[in-house]
């Protein structure tokens, strides 16, 4: 348990560093996802897909859910840096998208973002499960 945990923060710290963020907030990001459940949810589909197991899933591959072509297609991998070029600007990484945002231009905002996405990956209650 504490190998994870320690994994969870190491990935955590890596992400801002890479982002040239020095801190994340976990609760920050949990904040700013409030603003992504008009669509999205981490347990389930909605008019966006779910978020749990979302790190390391091939773009467009959840299943049950009705993804563009393009997101489909796109072959992106959901990682730290994919993530943030994606929020940065969804359409501009994937044209055709149906991520109906122009994109979240802070960095930080990014950063705290992610960092709530990766640890959901984390959290027992978030597993990824197949829905038909």
């Amino acid at each position: 348990m504490l190998k994870a945990i320690f994994m969870v923060i190491s990935l955590l710290s890596f992400t801002a560093v890479a982002q040239g963020v020095t801190t994340v907030d976990i609760a920050q990001g949990r904040a700013i996802y409030a603003t992504c459940m008009g669509c999205h949810s981490p347990e389930r589909h909605r008019t966006g897909p779910q978020h749990c197991g979302l790190i390391g899933r091939k773009a467009g591959s959840a299943v049950g859910f009705d993804y563009s072509l393009a997101m489909q297609q796109s072959d992106i991998i959901w990682t730290k840096k994919t993530l943030d070029d994606f929020l940065t600007a969804p359409l501009r990484v994937i044209p055709g998208t149906k991520m109906a945002i122009a994109g979240i231009s802070n960095k930080v905002d990014r950063a705290n973002l992610i960092s709530y996405l990766i640890s959901l990956n984390q959290d027992a209650k978030c597993q990824y499960k197949e829905i038909p």
